[in-house]
């Protein structure tokens, strides 16, 4: 009972960081905001 209370954790903890590592992927750093706004 303990361990799969652990493996599911586990699983939720490694979904959690995969969300998160694809939200910081899609989201524009200063820098590659900078070029954008002197096109504009």
């Amino acid at each position: 009972m303990k361990s799969d209370y652990q493996l599911a954790r586990f699983e939720y903890e490694y979904q959690d960081q995969l969300l998160e590592r694809q939200f910081l992927q899609l989201q524009p750093t200063d820098e590659q905001q900078e070029p954008i706004q002197i096109l504009l």
